[in-house]
This record gives structure tokens, sequence and C-alpha cells, in this order.
């Protein structure tokens, strides 16, 4: 038998060749299990990564799904050692596998308390860690808001930005049905809400905001980077985050810091759940007017868009190199494993004063329902290192109320020059992306 991690798939892409790199490291074989992909020919470059591949005849997995693919990876000479989904509607799945194996993971409590941001929300304001005030939507009812404060909008599970708003009018409440309905129908994205379409509204925290890209094994928790979300777009019914920069501009480095323990106090807070291993993407908000930082959203995997690169060129470390070999790594290579990650640490290098690496990356989104007749981004000078382009002409975008990603690309930057390397990238990216509609 060949002792292989298991890959859980959305639709027949989640990062397949760089786990299939980072686990080739490990001396491990990488088969999958995925979800039926809306394009064969996805999952087709995908199997050119997999030592085997199991596809199921649903768009989304579930537990039983998982249980039936190890069994037929083990008729066919693979025993599946671990799971790995960077896909977060799997992340519970995932697991679940991973606590029957023995792997190193969280528990399922502490996973499901990070995804369900009401209830995050009260435990971190019932621990002292938060002040946002908040109140589930219920259908029908309308929350008593006090009209003093402005409010924020989002569901109780989501990402890529799914019906996340300021809600400058307490009527537009009443377009929740309509939107759960899209969240029920997307078929890219129904897996991310895990059956929950439920809102909250909670108090809106006005200042900048960012994302550390944190680590945890055995309950330390280290953060490996931070990025600034430098420019967001705020549409009818979502935010865009349109670029992000690392290490942040617009905040001193004591206040970075400040920012870091806080995050810290937040993430210990969970330990009695079960919140000791993996990689997390912390979204985090400084709230100017109160001169203290407010955690946004705890998400128990890594981040999207190009911040596995970005981590990768500012630390020298890939989370989901990181991430893969933490799975079943040995007792005896706990303590090098941390000094690993205390070492890449851009944060702790803010908190020393040693030099650090920068990075820029922008991304560019398209009109909901809008079919693309031409795209393109050939700048003159200045091409970024990293460029991907996610549709071609003749794509028809969903008609959906979540971020629709056209484009990323990265830069490597002068870290003594980014607030102005920020401002030049903005308009050089501004200038040379062109994206026509029929």
């Amino acid at each position: 038998m060949k002792k292989a991690i298991l890959l859980l798939m959305h639709q027949g892409k989640s990062y397949t060749e760089e786990v299939a790199a980072a686990t080739a490291g490990l001396g491990l074989s990488l088969v999958a299990l995925s979800s039926r992909p809306e394009m064969p020919e996805v999952l087709e470059a995908s199997r050119r990564h997999l030592a085997d591949c199991v596809v199921t005849e649903e768009p989304e997995l579930h537990s039983g799904d998982v249980e039936k693919a190890v069994r037929e990876l083990a008729d066919r000479g693979y025993r599946v050692e671990a799971a790995l989904a960077t896909f977060e509607g799997y992340r519970l799945l995932m697991a679940e596998l991973n606590g029957r194996l023995g792997a190193r993971d969280c528990a399922e409590p502490a996973l499901r308390l990070c995804l369900d941001k009401y209830e995050l929300r009260r435990h971190l304001f019932a621990e002292g860690l938060s002040e946002v005030r908040l109140h589930r939507v219920a259908p029908g009812v309308t929350p008593e808001l006090d009209a003093s404060a402005r409010w924020f909008v989002k569901p109780v599970r989501g990402a890529s930005s799914f019906a996340t708003f300021v809600l400058d009018d307490i009527d537009d409440l009443a377009d929740l049905p309509a939107i759960q309905e899209q969240m029920r129908s997307d078929r890219r994205m129904k897996a991310i809400f895990m059956d929950r379409y439920d809102f909250l509204v909670e108090e809106y925290v006005e200042g900048p905001e960012f994302s550390f890209e944190t680590f945890l094994l055995d309950g330390r928790i280290h953060h490996l980077c931070v990025h600034e979300k430098a420019r967001v777009e705020r549409l009818e019914r979502t935010v865009l985050e349109g670029m992000s920069v690392s290490p942040p501009v617009s905040l001193d480095r004591e206040l970075v810091l400040a920012g870091a323990d806080h995050v810290t106090r937040c993430l210990a807070a969970l330990a009695g759940h079960g919140l000791t291993d993996g990689a997390f993407h912390v979204e985090v908000k400084y709230w100017e007017s109160r001169k203290r930082w407010e955690i946004i959203e705890i998400n128990p995997r890594m981040g999207g868009s190009l911040i596995n690169p970005s981590v990768q060129a500012v630390t020298g470390q890939s989370l989901l190199d990181l991430w893969t070999g933490s799975l079943l790594l040995p007792d005896a290579e706990r303590d090098a494993f941390h000094d690993r990650l205390a070492q890449a640490s851009q944060v702790e290098a803010l908190r020393t004063g040693a030099p650090t690496r920068a990075t820029v990356f922008l991304s560019k989104y398209g009109e909901k329902g809008r079919t693309v007749d031409t795209i393109r981004f050939e700048p003159p000078t200045r091409p970024p290192r990293i460029l991907r382009v996610h549709v071609a002409a003749g794509t028809e975008l969903d008609a959906s109320d979540r971020g629709i990603c056209l484009m990323d690309a990265l830069w490597d930057v002068a870290a003594d020059r980014l607030e102005a390397e920020t401002d030049f990238l903005d308009r050089h990216a501004t200038e040379h992306f062109h994206v026509r509609y029929r």
C-alpha cells in the first residue's frame, strides 16, 4: 500500500499543482476526491498532478463521499494518512477524516465556531475581546438598530464577499430573501454555506482592514505575514478587495504589532474548543474612532487570491507546504517546525526591526451577469511577476452578488518605498487593464 494524502477538491481544482509538490516533498502520493466539475477539462488539467482521483456525481462533496472514496482508494492500493481541503466548504470534512485517522488538525467544534460568524462574534464579545454589537436577522422581523451607529450585513457563513454590505437603509434587508435564493442556486459557491443561509447585522467597524496569515501548531500561534487591504471597493451588495500590500503602509509598526497581539489573544480564546493546528486567514480592522483592533473573520484555511505566493515571497515559506507538512508531523520534529515558523515570520521581523521583503498584489473584478468580449493586461513596463487571468473571451460571468475575479497580479516591491510603489502600481494597473463586454 502506498501512503497518501487525500485532497478534497471542489469541482476539479483546489491548488492541485502546489499541493502535489508539497506532498511529493514528503515522499507521499497525492490522491483526490472531487465533486463533479462544471467543465470536464478543469479536472483533466488537475489529474496530471494526481496519483489517483475519485469523482462524485454531485457538484459538492458530503461526508459519505469521503468515507466511500477512502475505501475505493484503498482497493486501488493507496492508504490515506491525512486529508487536506483548501476550499472552505470542505474544511469540516477534512477535520472529520483527520480526526478518524489521527492526523494533526483542529477539533470540529472549534472550526464550527470560526465558521459561524454570529457565534464567533458572541464568543469574542463575551470574552471581552470585541465591542461590536450584533443582531441575528430573523425572517420577517426588522431588528431594532441604534440609529446613531452604522451597521453591516453579512451571511452567518460565507466567502468571496458574498452579500456583504453597509446597511444604508433598513429597508434594504427586504432584499435578503432574493439574495438567499442566489446562495441556494449558486452552483459554484453553494457548498461554502454548508446549508446555512441566514444573515447577521453587526456594528460597522470604520477603519483600515488587514489580514494575518497565521499558522498554529500544538496551540502555539505564529503570525507569518500581514497584508493591508489597501484598495477596497464597495458595490451595491458586495465589497471587493482590489489591492493587498505587505507589510502594511497606513499604520506604524507598533500599531501593527498591537494588532498581531490582539489576534493572538482571540485565537488563544478558542484553544479550549480545540483550535490547535493549521493555516488561518484572520481578517481584522483597526477601529479608528475607538483606537482598538477588532476581528472581522477567523477563516480556518489559507487565504485566497495570491495570498500564498505573497507569503512565500515575503517569508520564503509556502503556507501550503507548511500545512501539508504539519498534518503528519512526527512529535520529535515539532520543535524544529516551530523554529522554522518563528524564523520565517514577517511579524517577528517587524517586532525586532529586522529587514522584511514586500509585495503588492491586485485583483480585478467583473460585472455580474455580463459576457466577456475581450480582456487583456499588457503593461509596457513593470510587468507583474505573477499574472493569472481567470476568464477568456466568451466567458459568461455569474449573475451573483459576490466578487467575480477576472485577474490577479503580483509584484515584488521595495519595502522602503512601499507607499510610492502602491500608488504607482494602482495607477499602472488601472491604465493597462482592459475588459470589454458584449
